[in-house]
């Protein structure tokens, strides 16, 4: 190097400092996640107004989908691969944290100073493993009633008057159905998988039952409020009221109910011929509310410490109260933090705007989340393949539940 090139550097580095001549790299992080659609759009608006606010930190948004996501991230994390960070479907959270592949978040929470108080507890639940926290909410919906208002109107009931009991909700549906025109009365979902086990535990729940017990080791569905919300399944088929036919009459408006997530309330918005409303569950009598809560939760992959704390900063922005209000009002998903839900501008948004999500945002409080174990999806399937049996008639709800029972405590020993 020239002698005077070389003293003109010393003396910058000596008077500015070495960052000011030799600027340094931003910290780059890749973030995987499933979301598409609209939802992809505004996830991808986000991360660009984080990167132009944060000239320190690039953030890489990357889209897998719903079913390629989680076999990618076992991999990648397995190969040391793994990205920086992923919005993971909540049921996943346990199983990845389980993996020892994911860094615990409290001492950066701490840091932070963030009001953990704030998020809803159940949300929070999710996350927790082994004492430690190893993710934070970024999303979440739940399950409230879809009403057709045509299909209602026709059969000469009242849409602006939903039933608000499980006997109200059987008699309109029977009044409702139509068979020889195909017309369902309510749609259940009775195929085998998580679509069953989903829908089926806001039942159970409303029946005052539980899925597994406290600690999360053995059955607790085997019981009197589990048996009596499997009955009432098979009542509304037996009576007329729904039937075993394939999920999707709704959309086709060929249902006059169902149990469905917030986020149908955007699609059908745009996508259906009908009118329709939406109300609170119905709950038996002497019941409470209870619903299932779905959504996804940021996880940070354990890496270099600059790497870890970069990400945080990022889950710290998106899981703010200002940022979560737009990602709410932009995509329909529901509040994860009570300061998000009591916001004057979502309130407003939500009244103006859509107010078909008010149930959904009032029921969020009774959201229950599914039960936190590494092995929850193949739980799920055992257990919705004997409840199927049991809606075919092939068994009694009684051996229905009981062969659930013996193959889930297998899978949690």
């Amino acid at each position: 190097m020239n002698a005077r090139l070389f003293c003109v550097l010393t003396v910058l580095v000596l008077v500015l400092g070495v960052g000011t001549v030799f600027a340094q790299e931003p910290v780059t992080l890749t973030f995987w996640n499933y979301w598409d659609g609209n939802n992809g759009e505004v996830i991808q608006s986000l991360v660009d107004q984080f990167n132009a606010e944060h000239a320190d930190i690039q953030v890489e948004n990357v889209f897998f989908g719903w079913g390629e996501l989680l076999p990618r991230l076992q991999t990648a994390a397995a190969g040391g691969d793994a990205p920086a960070l992923a919005a993971a479907d909540m049921a996943w959270v346990p199983l990845l944290a389980n993996s020892g592949k994911l860094a615990a978040l409290d001492s950066y929470v701490e840091a932070a100073g963030i009001d953990l108080s704030d998020f809803y507890p159940a949300l929070l639940a999710v996350n927790q493993y082994n004492d430690q926290l190893f993710g934070l909410p970024v999303s979440t919906n739940n399950l409230e009633l879809f009403i057709n208002n045509d299909l209602f109107t026709a059969a000469g009931l009242d849409p602006a008057q939903p039933p608000t009991t499980w006997d109200e909700l059987a008699s309109m549906a029977q009044t409702c159905a139509d068979p020889d025109n195909g017309v369902i009365g309510m749609e259940l979902y009775t195929q085998p998988g998580e679509g069953l086990t989903w829908q089926f535990q806001v039942y159970l729940w409303q029946a005052g039952g539980e899925f597994l017990s406290a600690d999360n080791t053995a059955a607790a569905f085997n019981s009197e409020a589990g048996l009596s919300a499997l009955n009432y399944w098979r009542s509304l088929i037996d009576s007329g009221a729904s039937s075993l036919s394939p999920w999707g009459a709704f959309d086709q408006g060929k249902a006059c109910m169902r149990m469905d997530g917030s986020w149908m309330v955007s699609i059908y918005g745009s996508q259906t011929e009908f009118a329709f409303s939406t109300a609170q569950m119905p709950i038996p009598d002497g019941g409470q509310p209870a619903t299932n809560m779905g959504g996804e939760h940021l996880v940070i992959f354990a890496g270099d410490e600059a790497q870890q704390q970069a990400a945080f900063t990022f889950a710290q922005w998106l899981t703010d109260t200002e940022t979560q209000v737009t990602w709410d009002e932009q995509t329909g998903f529901m509040p994860i933090r009570q300061s998000v839900a009591d916001s004057a501008d979502f309130q407003t948004w939500l009244n103006e705007t859509e107010p078909r999500l008010i149930p959904f945002v009032e029921s969020q409080q009774y959201a229950i989340n599914r039960p936190p174990v590494a092995v929850y999806a193949e739980l799920s399937d055992v257990f919705s393949a004997s409840l199927e049996r049991a809606l075919y008639g092939q068994i009694s709800s009684e051996d229905a539940l009981t062969n659930a029972e013996v193959a889930v405590n297998a899978l949690l020993r």
